[in-house]
């Protein structure tokens, strides 16, 4: 019989020009009776499969329900076949363009209950994936299909508005994962959608807030990061006071979780805690009490919603950190410690509370907690909060012995930007430095480099400590010493730091030369570990010159020497040109008085460079090449410490003068590239026609980028770009090296008007584009072979509307395209000018993905020219380029990045 009936359906399939439903009745009934073999059943398919084509061949709607009906039959009954079903139902979405969107739910809601997986293909094949069949999937079936459609949201067309009032209502899904489905969609939402009503902002974040304390523990987990990402949202969109308020309530609402019973819940919880900004000083002094602060003690904070939907007390934020801190799980006080950083930045009082806390979790079992307070250490340090005292240090000292290499080098991290208030402390600091290094010689250059620097910093306590070793190395002595051992090694190497330092240049008198003669003999490894600081060249100089004198002088001496760090065309002296080292500072310091502390000023500082730079280049004629680049160098270095925005007007000067530097440290390599070929110092100096070229760059960003130039200024300019002209022609015509013979730098007439010109580029813009977050995660969709635009946020520093911008977008070296920008159609002032603006890239290539480098440069035109050319085709002189190249990442429409 079931064979008979096999023939019958398939008699009927064959006949494609006269469908009916018998055809389906018939399989029907084999499909209903459970004997039916699986044989039956994949001829039954396969026919099923033919049909389908001539269904779509003739395309009468009515029959594709009843093959998507019969096909989904199959998958409730003989659940092996679902994977081969969801082929066919694929198959079938493909030819049959018009399916209706009831037939297209029924398959999905059928065929995925039975195989999730399959959704993803099966949405974005039906329908184009409209709003009506993800309602109606959602609200229609079970639970895996609800989570996966949640999932998977991105998929579908939905409107961001829509998409909000669907997730937040599956917040209340009985179904534990649906709910955290729903929550992490809203996580999703929240970085990318533009909500106007501020009472749906609120209603979000204290849906979220309510299911804090849900019973499972993965919605618990998510309701912490939709806490934290909505209430980030909720204050951003505050003002005034309620900020503040809003901002202090999201604080205690995530510390109010760090006690959960789950480990996870409190990670989320203490990852969250450390993103957070803005907070009121009590709360955090609150985290670091278990006791309940008489401030704290009466207040509560509005508009939160606790396990009562009561207000939620300013108290709940009592001992967060102090809970984290002495957590079971090893995990907790890690993210704890970590979390602390950024109140840390916050409030010194908070830090120097913080502290103590810290220095008992050295004492912790596990490496990676002592790790994350050494680093947490480090990062108070560097922002100036780390204040260490006697009583903590003896327990932040056994860090230094610690078994871990890791640890021991994190420790001397924070030492290094310690400042240590008294003597006691310093001697207690370079014993337990010795002990380190007795202990693990193997961390020998790190641990004299700290040495060092502490004592380079602290050069009065040093001078101490060098008065009471002297007389154990003192030959006169009846001590044996062990010059080869780590505490010689250790006295000497702080003995080399005071001179260097800014300690009370009369004390420098009882230090006796000779001990710098001492040094000498472990000169390789001292040198190993000042690597960089100075060379082994540099060292014995220094070395020699301080064991034939001694006195204040030496201060001067090695000024500007801190940062020997080597250039990346740098030369080195030949042994042949005699320069004494102090020559060099001795010719910069002349017209100074021996007053060089002009770092506190930027302008007087500024005055300093511009005023003593032309005496540098007798020593390039001299042959002392090394020492000028490296006077340039510490000059440009302590330059860029007063360096924060290059476009405000003050630091519009300190750019000028930075630029400068560049280019006089350039012209004076190419020089003597050029009047000493066969010296040894031009055969290591780099590529001339390299330094030509990077020479050429400065000069003209000088010329360019900075308006307000007076004439002298611009003479000047355009005499050093004539001088690397002629050193340019020289390379093919020896004879205009006579035209450089007379040339000497001259000084520079600063004047206080000049103005940087500056630019930021940055891909999409959050209020019109979602592509705000631009990688391979978030490409830009294009379609191979037509235009797309390339959504760029612009803003200009100090740019006259008059300026002839271009976008320049390449995609390699051969494939590039310009864009003009016509200022006069966007907003702004000449000061800060931001704008949105989306240029054509025109030829897209025909692969899955690709990378465009973005850049706007200023095409160098005079003022005559400006007016008279307008076109769009590029630009007809050459551009100075007003920012770094930005990568923008486009995937073809279908296709993942």
């Amino acid at each position: 019989m079931e064979q008979k009936l096999l023939s019958n359906f398939e008699q009927i399939c064959k006949n494609q020009t006269k469908i009916s439903l018998k055809s389906f009745s018939i399989a029907r009934t084999l499909l209903v009776n459970p004997s039916t073999s699986d044989q039956t059943i994949s001829s039954i398919l396969q026919n099923l499969e033919t049909l389908s084509t001539a269904v779509s061949a003739s395309n009468p709607q009515f029959y594709h329900l009843h093959v998507i009906t019969l096909l989904c039959e199959i998958s409730i009954v003989r659940r092996h076949f679902s994977p081969r079903i969801t082929t066919i139902l694929h198959s079938l979405s493909l030819h049959c363009p018009n399916i209706t969107p009831r037939a297209a739910g029924l398959a999905l809601s059928t065929s995925v209950s039975i195989y999730p997986a399959s959704a993803s293909n099966l949405v974005s094949a039906f329908s184009e994936g409209t709003e009506g069949l993800f309602l109606s999937l959602c609200f229609g079936s079970c639970v895996p299909v609800r989570q996966r459609l949640l999932s998977d949201v991105e998929i579908f067309n939905v409107r961001p508005s829509l998409l909000l009032t669907v997730l937040t209502g599956f917040t209340k899904d009985p179904y534990p994962y649906v709910r955290k489905a729903a929550l992490d969609g809203l996580i999703g939402l929240c970085k990318c959608i533009v909500v106007e009503d501020r009472g749906m902002i609120e209603g979000c974040y204290l849906r979220a807030v309510e299911l804090l304390f849900d019973t499972e523990e993965c919605v618990r987990c998510s309701a912490v990061h939709m806490v934290s990402e909505w209430g980030k949202f909720l204050v951003a969109n505050s003002e005034g006071k309620s900020k503040r308020d809003w901002s202090d309530a999201l604080y205690v609402q995530l510390c109010s979780m760090v006690r959960d019973m789950s480990m996870n819940v409190k990670i989320e919880a203490f990852n969250a805690l450390g993103k957070l900004g803005m907070t009121s000083e009590y709360i955090l002094m609150q985290t670091l009490s278990k006791k309940v602060l008489p401030i704290t003690k009466e207040k509560t904070l509005h508009g939160q919603l606790s396990r009562k939907h009561s207000n939620l007390p300013a108290s709940s934020a009592a001992g967060a950190f102090i809970h984290g801190l002495e957590d079971e799980f090893h995990e907790v006080r890690s993210c704890a410690c970590y979390s602390m950083r950024m109140p840390a930045i916050l409030s010194a009082g908070f830090a120097t509370g913080a502290l103590g806390l810290l220095m008992d979790v050295l004492n912790d079992d596990s490496v990676v907690v002592r790790l994350q307070a050494l680093e947490t250490m480090h990062h108070m340090a560097v922002y100036g909060h780390l204040k260490v005292q006697e009583m903590h240090m003896h327990m932040f000292l056994g860090a230094l012995i610690d078994m871990n290499s890791s640890i021991r080098l994190t420790a001397r991290k924070v030492l290094r930007l310690t400042k240590l208030h008294d003597l006691i402390l310093f001697k207690l600091v370079v014993d337990s430095l010795i002990q380190s290094l007795e202990k693990y010689p193997q961390d020998e250059m790190d641990a004299l480099s700290l040495i060092f620097d502490i004592g380079r910093n602290h050069g009065s306590f040093a001078i101490s400590i060098i008065k009471e070793f002297f007389p154990e190395v003192d030959p006169s002595s009846e001590c044996n010493w062990d010059f080869n051992n780590s505490k010689t090694a250790a006295h000497l190497v702080l003995a080399i730091s005071i001179p260097l330092s800014h300690g009370k240049q009369q004390q420098l008198d009882s230090i006796p030369s000779i001990i710098y003669s001492y040094a000498v003999t472990i000169l390789g490894r001292i040198s190993r570990s000042l690597t960089g600081v100075m060379n082994q060249d540099t060292l014995l100089a220094y070395l020699s010159h301080c064991s034939r004198s001694s006195g204040p002088h030496l201060i001067e001496f090695m000024k500007g020497e801190d940062k020997m760090v080597e250039d990346d065309v740098a030369t080195k002296i030949d042994t042949q040109i005699t320069c004494p080292v102090s020559v060099r500072l001795d010719v910069v310091h002349n017209n100074n008085d021996g007053d060089f502390e002009v770092h506190d000023n930027a302008d007087n500082y500024i005055k300093f460079i511009l005023a003593n730079i032309v005496q540098v280049w007798p020593l390039v004629k001299f042959g002392c090449i090394h020492e000028v680049l490296t006077t340039l160098r510490s000059w440009k270095e302590e330059l860029a410490t007063f360096i924060t925005d290059p476009s405000c007007q003050s630091n519009s000067h300190l750019t000028f003068t930075s630029q400068y530097l560049d280019v006089v440290k350039l012209l004076s390599k190419a020089w003597w590239h050029v009047m000493c070929p066969m010296d040894l110092i031009c055969k290591e100096s780099g590529n001339l026609g390299y330094i030509l070229q990077k020479l050429e760059n400065k000069l003209r960003e000088l010329q360019h980028r900075f308006i307000g130039l007076s004439k002298e200024e611009e003479l000047h300019i355009q005499e050093l770009t004539h001088v690397a002209s002629t050193l340019k022609s020289s390379i093919f015509d020896e004879s205009a090296i006579k035209k450089l013979q007379f040339f000497s730098l001259k000084e520079i007439i600063f004047h206080e008007n000049i103005k940087y010109m500056d630019a930021e580029v940055d891909v999409g813009d959050k209020y019109k584009y979602k592509y705000k977050y631009n990688d391979w995660l978030n490409p830009i969709p294009f379609v191979a072979g037509l235009p797309v635009g390339i959504p760029l946020k612009i803003r200009l520093h100090n740019v006259p509307i008059e300026t002839k911008l271009w976008v320049k977008m390449t995609m390699y070296e051969k494939l590039r395209e310009y864009v003009y920008v016509d200022l006069k159609q966007f907003e702004g002032c000449e000061k800060v000018r931001e704008f949105t603006f989306m240029p054509p890239f025109h030829r897209t290539p025909k692969v899955n993905c690709f990378v465009l480098r973005v850049c706007v440069g200023m095409e160098c035109l005079c003022e005559e020219e400006v007016d008279g050319f307008r076109g769009h085709g590029g630009p007809t002189h050459e551009l100075v380029y007003l920012c770094k190249e930005k990568e923008v990442f486009l995937s073809m429409v279908g296709k993942k990045g």
